[in-house]
């Protein structure tokens, strides 16, 4: 379901090709998944975009990076 200014090429019908269901923006296995944050608090794709920004901060700032951190 395309609810932005945008259109992704995985979404066939409101299908994810990739995932073969409903079009979720964000959604594990999702192509945007941990690479964009969304207004929906509840996108699973905002806790490992938060994530993935704590890791790369923490290389950048030279900090050793604890996977189980």
């Amino acid at each position: 379901m395309n609810r932005g200014g945008w259109t992704c090429p995985h979404d066939v019908e409101g299908i994810c090709d990739i995932i073969r269901k409903e079009c979720d923006p964000g959604d594990r296995g999702c192509v945007l998944y941990g690479k964009a944050k969304f207004s929906n608090e509840a996108s699973p794709s905002n806790e490992a975009f938060e994530k993935r920004m704590e890791r790369k901060m923490r290389e950048m700032l030279g900090e050793a990076y604890d996977p189980q951190a």
